[in-house]
């Protein structure tokens, strides 16, 4: 059976919409130096449209606060995602958060929360990721075997913002679900300008295929600036394109230096 991104729960929406890759075998990014190449406060909002025309949801990704979490120094991270207008209405009331707390120096999640409504259903797992002795423990009880570098989607999106992205440059990455992970492939594709609701955007095109299958390649475009925003994402699927383009960009307050425990989440391993 031919497998597509949504079967890994590729950009969180409607079953479609997901982003849950990792990265592995990296070693190229720029050095941290526990300075972040992002600014506390930062939140990039989008919309998520359906074959060109209909506005199906919204996405935020927040650089949430730096400080303590959960007994560790890390960086708060989140993305939003939910139905909208008379896809909410009319078909389906979904909502999803990811939040990853990664450490500042190696930008490696240590712990990720996902929380799912579905109507009046609602799903929260916490997964524990212990990259010294390769695995992730699920709140479930369940685990999965992890590479040493392994990162989950939030994490993930802002570590491809520190690569070189040098044109015909390739990468291998993992995903890192709720299930398995997923080997990936990346290149650098092209530079081209993108327009969106946003501004103008001189971007880097990267394509990122599932190892293995026939699916698609999904298409990402980054800021060529320091920034490296992403500012669209597109997904082929058998019934349309599903486009995520960034709409705005805001810088407000983050939280920094406080112990933190979320309602609704105080499991740990």
């Amino acid at each position: 059976m031919r497998r597509r991104w949504r079967a890994i729960g590729l950009i969180p929406l409607m079953g479609l919409l997901a982003l849950e890759l990792g990265a592995s075998r990296q070693g190229h990014s720029r050095p941290l130096s526990g300075e972040l190449p992002f600014p506390l406060g930062e939140r990039l909002t989008y919309t998520i449209s359906w074959a060109h025309y209909v506005v199906a949801g919204e996405m935020t990704l927040s650089v949430k606060g730096r400080g303590r979490f959960f007994d560790r120094t890390g960086v708060h991270l989140e993305l939003r995602a939910q139905t909208v207008g008379p896809v909410r209405t009319l078909l389906r009331a979904l909502e999803e958060q990811w939040t990853s707390y990664v450490d500042p120096q190696t930008w490696l999640p240590y712990r990720v929360e996902h929380s799912r409504r579905d109507g009046d259903r609602r799903t929260d797992i916490a997964i524990a990721l212990d990259h010294r002795s390769g695995i992730a423990r699920l709140s479930t009880g369940r685990t999965i075997a992890i590479s040493p570098e392994t990162r989950d989607v939030v994490a993930f999106l802002y570590h491809l913002r520190t690569l070189p992205l040098q044109l015909g440059k390739r990468y291998r990455f993992s995903v890192l679900s709720e299930r398995r992970r997923v080997p990936i492939q990346a290149e650098v594709r092209s530079r081209a300008v993108v327009e969106t609701r946003a501004g103008r955007f001189e971007a880097m095109e990267m394509a990122l295929r599932l190892e293995g299958t026939d699916a698609p390649p999904l298409r990402l475009w980054l800021s060529a600036d320091s920034r490296r925003m992403p500012v669209m994402i597109v997904a082929q699927e058998a019934l349309g394109e599903i486009r995520v383009e960034l709409t705005e960009v805001a810088i407000g307050t983050a939280t920094a230096g406080r112990e933190s425990s979320p309602a609704g989440s105080p499991w740990r391993p």
